[in-house]
């Protein structure tokens, strides 16, 4: 008598839909997060998030013996709503297509949507800089993310840009470290960061390279020093930056307020329909980006 064999009910399909789960999760770790390298990155567990700059108090006065201390008082400074955006995509696959396709479609579709999402966040985070000169897109007190009349909290205004845009060389490097070092806090002092990045899309890598690791200035035929190099700028090549003449100094993370919060980070679900006979497998994840504070973050926008 021939035995009976029993089947689990969608046992196959099921593991063709993990499987597609875990090119879509490769897809998505395997490219580079520069955007994640620059910005803070914070985990959220709310709606919404949100910033508050407070002035410093400036320098100490003379006391004189017996005399009272001055006593100053903090200036409130610039708010900031972070409300966080889902961003999502899906992919469907009829049966026919799993069951006939020969040439890996399957697994290119599913690493397209974890490339998609990739490719959301990088593209989201690099915009703050690709719209940074644009007066339509504003932060916390009014103004672009660049500009030469920030608004400090003691009602003083200081630039983040140089005071005639100009394109990338030893001269204007030169100019935008020494302006970097004049931002002051909402107290009138010095604020005392340095910048650690260049950061520059793909059309000025290679002048990136030569201004920062260079020890003669590659401007010169007469062999002279490039000290550039000697301030240990770290370039950083991204490729969504979309102005090919624009470029950046950026503190260390702990020097800037550039944020990017996570209130859910990417994610997969995946579902055999019964009655179509289709797979279905979607991404998704929640974010919202942007600054607190401009100080710490310096750009020109090229000639």
């Amino acid at each position: 008598m021939a035995g009976m064999t029993a089947f689990t009910s969608g046992y196959t399909n099921l593991t063709t839909l993990r499987g597609i789960h875990m090119v879509v999760f490769n897809a998505w770790e395997q490219r580079p997060r520069v955007g994640r390298k620059i910005f803070n990155v914070h985990e959220s567990t709310q709606l919404r998030e949100h910033s508050q700059t407070v002035g410093g108090v400036g320098t100490m006065n003379v006391k004189a013996e017996g005399a009272s201390i001055d006593y100053d008082s903090l200036n409130e400074g610039h708010n900031q709503t972070f409300t966080h955006v889902d961003y999502a995509k899906g992919m469907r696959a009829t049966r026919n297509m799993m069951r006939d396709e020969l040439y890996g479609v399957m697994d290119e579709q599913a690493t397209e949507l974890g490339h998609s999402a990739h490719a959301t966040e990088e593209t989201i985070l690099a915009n703050h800089f690709n719209n940074g000169f644009d007066s339509s897109y504003t932060g916390p007190d009014g103004i672009e993310l660049f500009s030469s009349v920030h608004v400090r909290e003691d009602g003083e205004t200081y630039a983040n840009e140089l005071t005639t845009a100009a394109d990338l060389s030893k001269t204007s490097l030169e100019q935008a470290t020494i302006d970097f070092r004049d931002i002051r806090d909402g107290g009138s002092k010095r604020i005392t960061v340095q910048p650690k990045y260049l950061l520059v899309p793909p059309d000025l890598q290679f002048t990136a390279m030569e201004l920062t690791r260079s020890t003669h200035d590659p401007e010169s035929d007469s062999n002279a020093i490039n000290y550039l190099s000697d301030l240990g700028f770290i370039p950083i090549v991204w490729n969504y930056l979309t102005d090919t003449n624009a470029w950046f100094l950026i503190t260390d993370k702990a020097d800037h307020h550039m944020l990017h919060y996570i209130r859910e980070d990417f994610w997969t679900e995946h579902i055999y329909d019964f009655d179509t006979k289709d797979y279905k497998i979607s991404g998704m994840f929640s974010m919202s980006s942007g600054w607190a504070d401009p100080r710490g973050i310096f750009g020109s926008e090229g000639a």
